[in-house]
């Protein structure tokens, strides 16, 4: 399976409803999909912070911008 295929949970926050556990879906260099409904309640153009949880080392918040906005979730890119 190639990295940019497998699935990670991820925490993302925004100020509309604090954080989130979701799922990550085509993670690339640019961007990624994360997968959970509240995530579809939050508009174009809003930048949130995710984190990917689980990793042996920690891993860093993010600062991204949605893209797309769809009934399971949201395109994010990085910024």
């Amino acid at each position: 399976m190639s990295e940019h295929r497998k699935s990670f949970r991820i925490k993302i926050s925004h100020e509309s409803f604090g954080e989130c556990l979701g799922q990550t879906r085509n993670l690339t260099t640019t961007g990624v999909y994360v997968k959970h409904p509240r995530l579809s309640s939050l508009p174009k153009g809003a930048v949130v912070y995710g984190q990917v949880q689980d990793l042996p080392t920690g891993a860093p918040r993010v600062r991204m911008e949605v893209i797309q906005v769809d009934a399971d979730g949201i395109d994010l890119r990085y910024l």
